[in-house]
């Protein structure tokens, strides 16, 4: 049994030497080996399998989600509204009256008589009383048929009809959510096996 620095010492000594002593050996060992192989009718060697491709499918967001407002204006209707335009009341009409041309004869001037100076037979005077016609003209006048007079009526009430725009819904706003979009994509990709076999050797070192 050893203590202190001086059992550390010896420890690393004997380690030095076992690695010497595996570093010549290996050599040897190789060669033997390949001696061995080489004498032999085929050698294998161990190798690991390639790596083996498959095609793979994943989803690829192209457009992310998103969120937008729909505005749709007010709707207005126009209805027709009926409104008094004049009140009843009552008027008078005047009727004016009826009249015709009726044609009459007037005396201007009545007959009379008067005395005439005249001569007769032998240049003899003689004085005639004689008679003088009237003197007349034949006017014309109107005459009423029906005279003039005021009649009562009932106006009755006048009504209209108007325009009027009526709000039938008002503006709004409406909150979309859209969903995000994505797309199928393929590639191929390693899938690493991990395994080994042995194949054929073609050299013969």
């Amino acid at each position: 049994m050893c203590f202190g620095v001086a059992c550390l010492m010896k420890t690393r000594a004997i380690a030095g030497a076992a690695l010497a002593v595996t570093l010549v050996l290996m050599p040897q060992a190789a060669s033997a080996f390949d001696r061995g192989c080489h004498r032999s009718l085929e050698c294998y060697e161990r190798v690991r399998a390639p790596d083996v491709y498959r095609t793979v499918e994943r989803d690829v967001m192209v457009e992310p989600r998103s969120v937008h407002y729909e505005y749709a204006p007010a709707r207005y209707r126009t209805v027709h509204r009926r409104v008094l335009l004049e009140s009843a009341h009552t008027a008078y009409e005047v009727v004016p009256a009826v009249t015709r041309r009726v044609y009459e004869t007037v005396v201007v001037r009545p007959a009379t008589t008067r005395w005439v100076h005249r001569r007769g037979l032998f240049r003899r005077d003689r004085m005639c009383k004689v008679r003088v016609p009237a003197v007349t003209r034949r006017v014309v006048r109107h005459a009423v048929v029906r005279p003039a007079r005021r009649i009562r009526r009932h106006i009755p009430a006048v009504y209209g009809t108007i325009p009027r725009r009526v709000l039938v819904r008002g503006a709004r706003a409406r909150k979309v959510h859209v969903p995000a979009v994505y797309r199928t994509v393929r590639h191929r990709v390693a899938v690493p096996s991990g395994r080994r076999h042995w194949v054929r050797s073609r050299s013969r070192y």
